[in-house]
């Protein structure tokens, strides 16, 4: 794998880690402020919160533990990269969702075309990357 590639994929790595650890630790102990922070950051705008916080925290549960997960992955990614299969395979799940339910998303949350396409555009590129990254390795 080109040297370039690879720098891109652990960054990638490190940021989808800190990224999940940091929306985590905000939807378990401050779903109010998870609301603002997730309408700044993707543009939604749910129209019942109240059951929405209830759901962000064992969510925030999970996000926390594949932050804690990418760490691991890159601590030591000669061990563990097989995990980036299962990542590759949660983004590739989130980009068909955000596919599938797009008018939903505009319609009732009601983000932008833009802005979900910036979401896809990333997601992708960290599937993309952590599958190139993980068969290299193999």
């Amino acid at each position: 794998m080109p040297a370039v590639l690879e720098i891109a994929t652990l960054i990638y790595l490190f940021l989808f880690s800190c990224y999940h650890i940091i929306t985590g630790v905000i939807s378990v102990f401050f779903p109010n402020f998870a609301i603002r922070f997730y309408k700044m950051l993707y543009g939604f705008h749910p129209k019942e919160t109240e059951q929405l916080k209830m759901t962000l925290r064992p969510w925030g549960n999970f996000a926390i533990v594949t932050g804690v997960i990418g760490f691991m992955v890159l601590y030591n990614i000669d061990r563990f990269f097989l995990i980036l299969f299962p990542f590759a395979l949660l983004l590739s799940i989130r980009i068909w969702y955000r596919l599938e339910l797009r008018s939903q998303l505009y319609r009732d949350l009601k983000v932008t075309k833009l802005q979900n396409w910036r979401m896809i555009i990333i997601q992708l590129l960290g599937a993309v990357l952590f599958v190139w990254f993980a068969f290299s390795l193999l």
